[in-house]
């Protein structure tokens, strides 16, 4: 079984996930938001002090605030960063973004690795599944454990809430179907883990989500 811990990160207060296996200490990074030094050391304190061994960083999407960490990850452990290949025009727009609010993107390189809708990715005994879910960004994807029973939707699905579908690429029609063909199809009890704000259930998103 899997374990995560969540750590709020940037001016953004963007959720960045660490999902690990306890037995074999593999682990994935989830959105990895971090832009401070002080940020940094938060996340490698914990992946370091818990002895884990990061397999990869995934970006849930292109937009600054999930990607501003992906070249501090890769420096300290020598991990490939993993997203859909519909996310580069965000992420090369994502360059100009960094600079606006002064955050430093690293060198801004593209992701090193593709991942495909419904590819698996393996971490220790346990998996996760790409779920293509754009329509708050191109190329947005949401990570399924279905043993554990958790979905990672990024800015995809929040607690009472959508992603904005105001940016460039963004479709409210688009996240409206994706949110209802692809994610409200999962169980209802799965635990939905968003890039912003708090968890919640999919049983309680069909029920009380107000933008559906």
């Amino acid at each position: 079984m899997l374990q995560l811990e969540s750590f709020i990160f940037n001016p953004f207060s963007e959720k960045t996930y660490v999902v690990y296996d306890g037995n074999t200490k593999d682990c994935v990074i989830i959105d990895p938001g971090c832009s401070t030094p002080g940020e940094e050391n938060e996340l490698f304190g914990f992946i370091d002090s818990h002895n884990l061994k990061p397999l990869m960083a995934i970006n849930t999407h292109g937009h600054i605030d999930h990607i501003v960490g992906n070249a501090a990850v890769k420096k300290r452990y020598g991990i490939p960063v993993a997203a859909h290949p519909n996310v580069k025009a965000d992420f090369l727009r994502s360059r100009e973004q960094a600079a606006m609010f002064g955050m430093a993107l690293g060198n801004g390189e593209l992701p090193d690795r593709d991942l495909e809708d419904g590819e698996v990715i393996k971490v220790g005994e346990s998996t996760l599944e790409v779920i293509s879910t754009p329509g708050h960004a191109v190329g947005s994807i949401s990570l399924y454990a279905e043993i554990e029973g958790w979905v990672f939707t990024g800015d995809a699905l929040f607690c009472r809430s959508i992603g904005r579908t105001d940016f460039p690429g963004g479709s409210y029609e688009q996240l409206r179907t994706n949110i209802i063909e692809r994610l409200f199809r999962l169980p209802d009890d799965t635990e939905v883990y968003p890039g912003h704000d708090q968890s919640t259930t999919i049983f309680d998103e069909k029920r009380y989500n107000m933008f559906l």
